[in-house]
């Protein structure tokens, strides 16, 4: 029988396809249990490497977990150090799907085990209701069932070869030729894993030697950053950051296999006495991953500084941390849209300051919104400027906000996320309100005669703000409920000393602007004081108040 082509390529697609299967099962199946590990086990680099260690070798998708760990970044739940340590977890938990292969792939007859495997997923996946529990457990069977049968496939298309082709036919080629062709090959089909398995395949048949196999593995292990680079080239600055990681981990790991190549196949060959050239090649693709991780674990702060200094944050108008997030991943969209309407109210207390004449860098300084302040102060906006961005950050937050409850959501979640739209509102309500007075503000300031109704004012405002930034800092429910009753109880003794200094001007015929328009002024200011209240309550702990 003649070298089969097609066979071998009909493998290949079954195996990728079965790759498809078994993430789209585990992404219903697993992700929420690796989502909790995100939050709880990554408090430093070395939780993060574990973690992404443990979730590749289980989800069999260093992609998966790279978007999710992404998302997470994204929305501020996890920092960029601990995240490049679940980044490098994820190259070393790839190689998982070799040591399998390696210890059952070459040893049984797969096929055997492949149809049953294929009657049952194929069936479930025609008769079982879809996206339901039982069906992703029968997608993962089919995945299993592919998996084996593209294995046997390019195991059987190889007896050709390796009958009629020795391995000194590939020891006469450069270095250079096997690295390219692992880099080009694992770009092209997009899967370190599938390149792995040709390899393995080739070895155990005994077509390539192990030398020239582990030159195409360091290829391959470079070729599977070049999607995620592609990917990030017009992704976020945190995006950007963490694909330029996984290329320097991978190169970096790459050319110190290059230089040790010889003394590492002894380690693994003659020292450790693994002498099966299978176990050897995927020892030494789990062995250069380690070494990587051995690299850069103990620098990653500094690597991470690195990183931060590569590529400049998005500074645009609009919502900020939305953009990073995509609405698949539910934990951290939930969160992104918390971290924008923060954002959002910071932008609002900004604007109104501005507004009433109230020095924001004075009035801001120590607390968070500071940044948001010094940020816009950076870009010198003209008012409308301002309020434009708010309006677009609100557009932005309900655009993604509509989208994600679409998506699949639990009621908890559907809840929380309408409780931060109704925040977002109330924020630019606030605005609109003080906007909607502005003129009748600055002809207040030009009248001598109305002075003490406009420092009685300011001093107001300048105290509501004050305590409402105090608000925004807190964080047990107790407290956040004593100060923002004693805030309601402030808005509403302001409005009434305004009012009641108002009506004395009145009756004493005080010129000045007209007196609707006072009336009008500390009506609207109450307004706006009492909606952006609401949107900070609307942010703070679970948004109780």
């Amino acid at each position: 029988m003649g070298f089969e082509p097609w066979k071998l390529l009909a493998g290949l697609g079954l195996f990728l396809f079965g790759m498809l299967q078994l993430e789209l099962s585990l992404k219903g199946l697993g992700t929420a249990t690796f989502r909790h590990m995100l939050r709880d086990r990554t408090r430093t680099p070395l939780q993060g490497v574990i973690v992404g260690t443990l979730s590749t070798a289980f989800l069999q998708s260093s992609s998966l977990v790279g978007l999710i760990t992404l998302a997470f970044v994204g929305a501020g739940i996890l920092e960029l150090k601990n995240a490049l340590g679940i980044i490098f977890g994820a190259n070393l938990g790839t190689t998982f799907t070799g040591w399998l292969v390696a210890t059952i792939g070459f040893k049984l007859s797969l096929e055997a085990y492949a149809l049953p495997l294929l009657a049952v997923g194929t069936l479930g996946k025609v008769f079982m209701k879809e996206d339901s529990r039982p069906w992703l457990l029968i997608t993962l069977v089919l995945g299993l069932g592919l998996l084996l049968l593209g294995l046997e496939y390019m195991k059987s298309s190889m007896h050709f070869l390796q009958e009629n082709v020795g391995t000194d036919s590939f020891r006469d080629y450069h270095v250079a030729v096997y690295l390219l062709g692992g880099i080009i090959f694992t770009a092209l089909i997009q899967s370190s894993s599938a390149t792995m398995l040709i390899v393995l395949t080739a070895v155990h048949s005994g077509v390539i030697p192990l030398v020239t196999a582990a030159y195409i593995v360091i290829g391959a292990n470079l070729g599977t950053t070049i999607t995620m680079l592609m990917g990030a080239l017009r992704g976020s600055a945190d995006k950007r950051r963490v694909a330029l990681s996984h290329f320097l981990f991978n190169l970096v790991a790459g050319i110190v296999a290059l230089l040790l190549l010889t003394p590492l196949l002894h380690l693994i060959t003659d020292t450790l006495e693994i002498t099966d050239p299978t176990y050897s090649l995927v020892a030494f693709h789990s062995l250069i991953n380690l070494i990587g991780i051995l690299i850069f674990l103990p620098v990653v702060n500094p690597f991470a500084r690195f990183l931060k200094h590569r590529f400049s944050e998005d500074t645009g108008g609009g919502a900020r941390f939305v953009r990073r997030v995509p609405v698949e991943v539910l934990d951290s969209a939930s969160k992104a849209i918390s971290q924008d309407v923060g954002r959002l109210i910071d932008k609002v207390l900004v604007l109104n300051l501005r507004t009433l004449k109230i020095r924001a860098e004075e009035q801001l300084h120590g607390f968070a919104a500071e940044a948001v302040y010094l940020e816009i102060a950076a870009q010198t906006p003209t008012y409308d400027q301002q309020y434009a961005d708010i309006k677009k950050t609100e557009e932005d937050i309900l655009t993604y906000a509509y989208k994600l409850m679409a998506a699949k959501s639990d009621e908890e979640k559907s809840a929380r996320i309408t409780q931060l739209l109704n925040g977002a509102r109330n924020a630019v309500y606030s605005a609109k309100s003080l906007k909607d007075i502005r003129q009748d503000l600055i002809e207040l300031r030009m009248f001598s005669d109305n002075q003490e109704i406009a420092d009685g004012l300011r001093h107001g405002s300048r105290l509501f703000y004050r305590h409402l930034l105090e608000l925004k800092e807190k964080t047990e429910a107790v407290l956040v409920d004593e100060k923002s009753a004693a805030l309601k109880e402030e808005i509403q003794n302001t409005h009434q000393e305004l009012h009641d200094l108002i009506y004395r001007y009145i009756q004493r015929g005080t010129q000045g602007i007209a007196s609707s328009s006072l009336l009008n002024i500390n009506r609207e200011l109450m307004i706006s004081h009492e909606s952006l209240l609401s949107a900070t309550l609307n942010t703070l702990n679970d948004g109780s108040s």
